[in-house]
């Protein structure tokens, strides 16, 4: 799963993986928090490669993205 960061434009600004939707729920609901409201922020699936540092997985490159529960 993948919490997505988005321009008011659509513009992708940032991208953070994340173990499930769960996990990906809390993290928006915090971002919404402290964002405004010229961003939109997404959890869905993404076709990605993947890259793990020290135990952490990280988003490499996104191919394509899936987006599920907007907003």
């Amino acid at each position: 799963m993948v919490l997505c960061l988005f321009s008011g434009n659509g513009e992708l600004l940032e991208h953070t993986y994340t173990t499930g939707v769960g996990e990906c729920l809390e993290k928006k609901r915090i971002m919404k928090r402290n964002m405004g409201p010229t961003v939109i922020i997404t959890c869905g699936e993404a076709e990605a490669e993947l890259e793990e540092i020290q135990g952490k997985i990280f988003i490499k490159s996104i191919r394509k993205i899936n987006h599920g529960e907007h907003h």
